[in-house]
């Protein structure tokens, strides 16, 4: 990456080039389709703050972000009272355009070429348009089938362009294509697959609780019994490839073992060995230590700063797509595409009410059209 500087103020970078690193850093070696649309989306917003004097990092500002906030507004009331489909835009489409410059900014604060992100500020964000899209009323969240759809592919990408790179040197895209993978398909809670720290019994999913011979997962249930979950083959890929990243020392490590480092250093110092060259999992399984599990508070902003990353765009009131959406998400899918008992089965209720109380946001309309695509296959 080309990390060049304004040579008058350290820190400082020209928009364009910091744009152009970003997208780079966003897409594979052909670019990719995510990139192209943060390269169009971010440029017109370049173009558009050209036009009022800014042209490197440090003239973002607040009054900056929340005039072209504004400015969102204004095509989204122009779309809404005048039917302006030229120019107007749709609520859900000005907040993503907001999601990706939102993550451009980011990017520039990673680097050191702005100290803070104003695209987050609240006073900022409340100058958005309201989103044009009906969602649920509830403060429940479900990941509908397009932002799981979109979060997939974001990993996807990322993951396959650091194994590209780094091989098995590309940790933390692979891991986090793995998190997403078991939310997104098996249903389970997140406390069932990461260290939860207010009880001492779910300390986070072991290799030994994989087995992908009978798509099964061993979790602790909401229960506090020991439970089978779903682990359908979409997501064996996504844990194999992570598995032959991590190189696990035991069949009994943690699929998601910690990388906090004090939290590491702290393991070694109790080995009370010199490590010496040997690598630090195989250094503490030989003096039967181990690392703990990411946490599930560690996950929710594993997911947060994919979504910001990846520009997804969240329906409804909700900043990023949380675990249990991913749960109710799955289980949705299969309730309307292969009815009450697989949901059931999939997210294990005990009771059925459960299952049907869930989904009972259905809608008339969208049952009408599973009937109509099991009619035509008849």
């Amino acid at each position: 990456m080309d990390q060049t500087q304004n040579d008058a103020t350290p820190g400082v970078q020209p928009l364009e080039e910091a744009k152009q690193q970003f997208v780079n850093s966003r897409s594979k070696g052909n670019g990719g389709r995510y990139a192209g649309e943060l390269d169009r989306v971010v440029g017109d917003w370049l173009s558009w703050a050209a036009d009022r004097g800014a042209e490197d990092t440090d003239d973002i500002s607040d009054r900056l972000l929340g005039n072209w906030a504004q400015y969102l507004s204004r095509r989204v009331r122009a779309r809404v009272n005048d039917s302006d489909d030229e120019h107007g835009i749709t609520g859900q489409t000005a907040h993503q355009y907001y999601s990706y410059v939102r993550s451009f900014l980011s990017y520039c604060v990673e680097w050191g070429y702005l100290a803070e992100n104003p695209a987050k500020k609240a006073h900022v964000v409340q100058e958005l348009p309201e989103q044009s899209l009906a969602v649920d009323d509830s403060d429940e969240q479900t990941w509908s089938e397009h932002e799981r759809r979109q979060l997939i592919s974001y990993v996807d990408e990322q993951a396959h362009e650091a194994i590209d790179e780094d091989g098995l040197d590309a940790d933390r895209p692979v891991r986090d294509r793995a998190v997403v993978y078991l939310l997104a398909y098996t249903g389970a809670r997140s406390a069932e697959l990461f260290r939860d720290p207010s009880d001492d019994r779910r300390d986070g999913l072991r290799w030994s609780d994989v087995d992908p011979d009978e798509n099964r997962l061993t979790v602790l249930g909401k229960s506090q019994d020991i439970e089978s979950a779903q682990y359908p083959e979409t997501a064996h890929t996504a844990l194999e490839q992570h598995k032959r990243v991590q190189q696990p020392p035991t069949d009994d490590w943690p699929v998601f073992p910690t990388a906090h480092r004090p939290t590491l250093a702290k393991l070694e110092d109790r080995a009370d060995a010199d490590r010496g060259d040997q690598p630090l999992d195989e250094f503490l399984a030989d003096h039967d230590l181990q690392p703990p599990s990411i946490t599930t508070t560690s996950v929710r902003n594993i997911l947060q700063r994919l979504c910001d990353e990846g520009g997804i765009d969240v329906e409804g009131d909700h900043d990023y797509l949380k675990p249990h959406g991913a749960r109710r998400g799955i289980g949705k899918a299969l309730y309307k595409n292969a009815g009450h008992e697989a949901a059931q089965k999939a997210l294990r209720h005990k009771d059925p009410s459960t299952t049907s109380e869930m989904y009972a946001d259905i809608k008339a309309g969208e049952v009408a059209e599973i009937t109509d695509d099991i009619l035509s296959n008849e």
